[in-house]
């Protein structure tokens, strides 16, 4: 590329990045009907602890996120703003290595699997079965606030959510 043609796109880049810095939230939560959800998740009748979980709409690929607690208590996020999910069918997706931007409680965590453990990269080991993750087929209709609990089995044998 021509240099003339590489500063233009440099400083095109530049100009977007420095743009979306400075940019404030300007959602209007008012016109984004969203239910409240939360639930318990397991693996094997004990509590999952530290997993990200993720309800993403599969059309256009919009999801809400948490990270399961000591008691594998979740309750999901829409932004790092407010708690929430909108409302239609939901791929589940589960994750003990994932981390999220604007997940409350996780200091600078960025989309990845690499997680610092005392100021060295270390890649954890995922515990959750591909089933649940990547491949899952787990999924939920999200009609109004709920709780939406999953018991999950390491052989995939479970299908579905325990709805409360």
């Amino acid at each position: 590329m021509p240099p003339k043609q590489l500063r233009s796109v440099l400083a095109l880049v530049l100009a977007s990045f420095l743009a979306g810095c400075s940019a404030t939230n300007s959602v209007d939560y008012s016109k984004v009907n969203l239910a409240q959800v939360s639930g318990i998740v397991t693996m094997d009748g004990l509590p999952l602890v530290g997993a990200v979980i993720t309800f993403e709409d599969p059309t256009t690929g919009s999801l809400s996120f948490a990270r399961t607690n000591a008691s594998g208590k979740y309750t999901l996020q829409f932004d790092s703003d407010v708690d929430g999910v909108t409302q239609g069918k939901k791929t589940v997706r589960l994750s003990t290595v994932r981390s999220m931007l604007g997940l409350r409680g996780e200091e600078g965590g960025e989309e990845g699997g690499e997680q610092s453990t005392e100021g060295s990269r270390e890649k954890k080991q995922e515990l959750v079965p591909d089933c649940y993750n990547k491949d899952s087929k787990l999924t939920v209709e999200v009609t109004g606030s709920a709780d939406f609990s999953f018991d999950l089995k390491s052989d995939c044998s479970t299908t579905g959510a325990r709805s409360n």
